[in-house]
């Protein structure tokens, strides 16, 4: 029964990184700062330059999470609703081009 309730609440978080600058305690490490529960990383891709894993955590606000992998220079490559990483570009965008064409 505590399985069933891992499984139903589990999120993939996508993400991208240098080869030379990944590293699975980093991720880990953001992500249990935020008190994110980690079920599984693993390697989805590589090439020369760079590797993309899929890291599977419990649902709850990423927000934070995502922003720290962000900071850590991993690209997010899934898209979440609890991410406004992206609302806020594009609040900055809209109040850039407003200015811009004053």
């Amino acid at each position: 029964m505590v399985v069933e309730n891992l499984v139903k609440n589990e999120v993939s978080i996508k993400i991208l990184k240098n080869t030379n600058t990944f590293s699975f305690s980093e991720i880990c490490q953001a992500l249990e700062v935020n008190e994110v529960k980690i079920f599984s990383i693993s390697i989805s891709g590589s090439n020369i330059e760079n590797i993309e894993a899929v890291v599977k955590v419990d649902l709850k606000d990423l927000t934070s999470a995502l922003r720290l992998l962000r900071e850590y220079e991993y690209e997010v490559l899934s898209n979440h609703e609890e991410d406004d990483f992206f609302n806020e570009l594009k609040d900055r965008s809209k109040y850039l081009d407003k200015y811009l064409n004053i």
